[in-house]
C-alpha cells in the first residue's frame, strides 16, 4: 500500500484521520455491552432498547447523503471537523447524569451522535481514494476499517470490563473526549489532497498544477444510478449487513443469558469475533488487490465465495452448546474472519468505476444501503425476541446468503464500467491540457 507523492503534512493528515475516526467509532456498539444496565435504569425493554440502537444507525446514514453531497463540492477538512464534533459532543453528554435522566434524552443524544458518524464513512472515503492509486485502494480502505473496527470494539470491551465497578455512563466519557483536541490539530494542521490526483489520466497534469474542477450536481444522482456496479454493489449492502446488524448488537447478550457465560467472557467472545473480522478484511483486501491486477472481476468473485463459506461457522457459532469456550472463540474467529473478506474490496470496487466528484455521494448512497440492515439489525432482533434468541441469531445469519450471491453478479459488470470511468477521465484530461494551452 504506498500512498502517491504524499509530503510529510499529508501523512499526518492521513494518520489524524484514523486516529479521529477510530475514537468516532468507538461509540457505534457500546450500547451492545450495557443493555441490562440501561433496561434496568430506564425500566424499559430489550425491544425498545433495540429500536433506540437503530435509530441511531439509520438516521446517521439517511443524512450521510447531505455530507456525502457536499464533500463532492466543498473542502472536506471542513466537513470532517464538523462530523467530530457532531459525533463526539453528544456521546460526552450521554456519560453525564443530568442529560441522561430519562430514556428520551437519552434516546435524543444517541441520534445526535449516529449523526456524526453517518457522515464520517462518505467524507474519509472520499479522501481516501486521492490518496491512494486504483491498485492500493483495497488495502488501504481495508487498514481505514480495520481502523473503524478496533473502534467498534475498544468501545465494547471499555464498556464491558467498566460497567460493573464504575456503571455505564463513564465509557461514553472516556471514549469521547480526547477526540475533541485531535479535531482541532487537525483544523489547524491538516491537509486534503487534491481531487482526481490519483487518477492514471490526471495525475500527471495535476502535478504540474492544473486543477481538476469537476463538482457534481444534482442532476448526476441519475448517472450514479445507472452504473450497474454500483447498483449489484449498493443492494448487497443491505442483506450483507443485517447478521452485522443482529449479531453484534445481541451476541453479548445471547451469550450471557441464553448460553450462561459472564459478561467478561461474553465480552472476549465478540473480541475474538472482531479480530477475525480485522484479520480477515486485511487479508482478503491484499489477495483481493492481487486479483483485481489479474481481472477485476475475480474481486467480487472471492467476496461472494467467502461470505458464502462463512456461514458455516457462524452457524456452528449460534446452534452448537460447548462446555469448551475455546471453541467459541475459535467459531467466532472463522466467522469474522470469512465474513469480512468484501469490506474494504466493495469499497475500493465503487472507488474504481465512479468519478472523483461523485465518490462522496456514492459513499453516502452506499451508507444508506450498508447501514439500512445494520441500523434494522437491533431492532429487528429485539422484534424477534419472543420466538427464542436462538431463532433470532439463525435468521440473521441467513441473510448472509442473498449478500454472497448479490456479490458474484457485480463480478459481470466491473471491467466495463471500469473501461468506462478511465475513458470519461481521459477525455477530461484532454480538456484540462487544451484549456491550459489556451
Amino acid at each position: 500500500m504506498a500512498p502517491t507523492g504524499m509530503s510529510l503534512r499529508e501523512k499526518i493528515t492521513l494518520g489524524l484521520l484514523f486516529v479521529m475516526t477510530t475514537l468516532l467509532y468507538a461509540d457505534q456498539l457500546i450500547m451492545s455491552a450495557i443493555l441490562p444496565e440501561l433496561s434496568k435504569e430506564y425500566a424499559v425493554s430489550e425491544t425498545t432498547l433495540g429500536l433506540i440502537g437503530s435509530g441511531f444507525t439509520l438516521v446517521g446514514a439517511l443524512i450521510s447523503i447531505v455530507f456525502g453531497f457536499f464533500s463532492d463540492r466543498a473542502p472536506r477538512k471542513a466537513l470532517m471537523v464538523l462530523v467530530i464534533m457532531v459525533g463526539e459532543i453528544p456521546c460526552i453528554l450521554t456519560g453525564v447524569p443530568y442529560f441522561t435522566s430519562s430514556i428520551e434524552s437519552f434516546t435524543i443524544l444517541r441520534i445526535l451522535s449516529g449523526i456524526g458518524l453517518g457522515g464520517i464513512m462518505p467524507i474519509t472515503l472520499s479522501v481516501l481514494a486521492d490518496f491512494f492509486r486504483e491498485e492500493n485502494r483495497a488495502s488501504a480502505s481495508a487498514w481505514m476499517i480495520t481502523a473503524w473496527s478496533v473502534g467498534s470494539v475498544l468501545g465494547v470491551e471499555v464498556a464491558g470490563f467498566l460497567t460493573n465497578d464504575f456503571g455505564w455512563r463513564l465509557p461514553f466519557i472516556l471514549i469521547g473526549v480526547p477526540n475533541i483536541p485531535l479535531a482541532i490539530i487537525f483544523a489547524l494542521y491538516a491537509r486534503e489532497p487534491e481531487r482526481g490526483r490519483t487518477e492514471e489520466a490526471l495525475e500527471a497534469l495535476i502535478q504540474k498544477g492544473l486543477v481538476y474542477k469537476q463538482k457534481i450536481k444534482l442532476s448526476d444522482f441519475g448517472l450514479i444510478f445507472t452504473n450497474k456496479t454500483n447498483i449489484y454493489t449498493f443492494l448487497q449492502g443491505l442483506p450483507g449487513t443485517v447478521p452485522w446488524g443482529i449479531l453484534t448488537y445481541w451476541l453479548i447478550n445471547f451469550f450471557e443469558t441464553h448460553r450462561g457465560v459472564s459478561k467478561e467472557m461474553a465480552s472476549l467472545i465478540f473480541l475474538v469475533l472482531g479480530i477475525g473480522s480485522l484479520l480477515g478484511g486485511l487479508g482478503f483486501a491484499y489477495v483481493g488487490e492481487w486479483l483485481y491486477k489479474k481481472q477485476p472481476r475475480y474481486m467480487p468473485l472471492m467476496c461472494g465465495a467467502g461470505v458464502l463459506l462463512g456461514i458455516i461457522p457462524s452457524f456452528l457459532l449460534i446452534n452448537m452448546s460447548l462446555e469448551n469456550m475455546t471453541l467459541y472463540l475459535a467459531l467466532g474467529f472463522f466467522t469474522g474472519f470469512l465474513v469480512s473478506v468484501a469490506s474494504a474490496n466493495v469499497n475500493a470496487i465503487l472507488m474504481n468505476v465512479n468519478r472523483p466528484e461523485h465518490r462522496g455521494s456514492v459513499f453516502a448512497v452506499f451508507n444508506i444501503t450498508n447501514n439500512l440492515g445494520q441500523g434494522l439489525g437491533p431492532a429487528i432482533g429485539g422484534l424477534l425476541i419472543p420466538l427464542g434468541q436462538i431463532f433470532m441469531m439463525n435468521f440473521a445469519i441467513l441473510w448472509w446468503v442473498p449478500c454472497g450471491l448479490l456479490l458474484l453478479a457485480v463480478a459481470r459488470y466491473i471491467t466495463a464500467d471500469r473501461e468506462s470511468l478511465r475513458k470519461l477521465l481521459g477525455e477530461r484530461a484532454a480538456q484540462m491540457q487544451a484549456q491550459a494551452r489556451g
